[in-house]
């Protein structure tokens, strides 16, 4: 039985009488890395939107674990499954790292020793040590902040874990580091991950499903292993590029 699940059921979003999804469809579950790729403005970040209730559905049905979703502000207590990664990180500029990471308990009335030792554990988790735990978020690199960012969405506990495009800007090196520190999340932590990248050559090599959106639609769908041996004439010019 899985422990965790979406279901998307047939859903349309339209902004400003502009169709940005149309008719999406598709399930997914503990123990399964989802990554969503497609050319420009094909409603990827629409749709995580969508996913995590930032934007509105015109028709259709988003169940989290058998819940249906209606908006954020009537399904804060639902949403708290999420651990989310914006692709600008989101960090807050006047908070210390440990902070940063730690936000969500900062006013519980838990010790400060308490919080950073948590901190660092998350740290830990993204590759990062001690050292950064009191600096500022200008003081670290693009990928410290996008580790530091990681840190803080799986903080949480949470069962799904959500990301758009987190190695955008990134060289290669630090683009593998990323990925190989998402797929050791999902393990570790037993998240479900729901991945948007622009990264084919990442998308088939670290996550296990792969959801193509193309003109608003899904294109095709289907496990990463089978990828490269499609006939799809839009999906192997894609392939050829990662």
């Amino acid at each position: 039985m899985n422990k965790n699940k979406i279901q998307i059921k047939n859903i349309i979003v339209e902004l400003d009488n502009k169709v940005i999804l149309k008719n999406i469809s598709f399930d997914f579950h503990s123990k399964k890395t989802v990554c969503v790729i497609g050319e420009g403005s094909s409603g990827k970040t629409t749709l995580l939107k969508s996913l995590v209730g930032l934007v509105p559905i015109k028709s259709g049905e988003i169940f989290i674990n058998g819940t249906k979703l209606d908006s954020f502000s009537k399904n804060k207590g639902l949403l708290n499954n999420f651990g989310v990664v914006f692709q600008k990180d989101a960090l807050f500029d006047s908070l210390l790292v440990w902070q940063n990471i730690m936000f969500k308990k900062l006013n519980l009335g838990l010790a400060k020793e308490q919080l950073i030792e948590t901190a660092n554990f998350f740290l830990k988790k993204v590759g990062m040590d001690s050292s950064v735990l009191k600096l500022y978020p200008n003081e670290l690199s693009g990928g410290m902040k996008k580790r530091v960012a990681i840190a803080r969405a799986v903080s949480d506990n949470p069962n799904f874990l959500i990301l758009d495009e987190p190695t955008a800007g990134l060289d290669p090196i630090k683009t593998n580091k990323i990925f190989k520190i998402i797929k050791n999340l999902a393990n570790d932590f037993e998240v479900s991950v729901f991945t948007i990248t622009s990264d084919m050559k990442g998308a088939i090599k670290y996550f296990d499903e792969l959801i193509m959106l193309r003109k608003s639609k899904i294109h095709w769908k289907g496990s990463t292993k089978i990828v490269k041996k499609q006939k799809d004439q839009f999906l192997r010019e894609l392939v050829k590029k990662a």
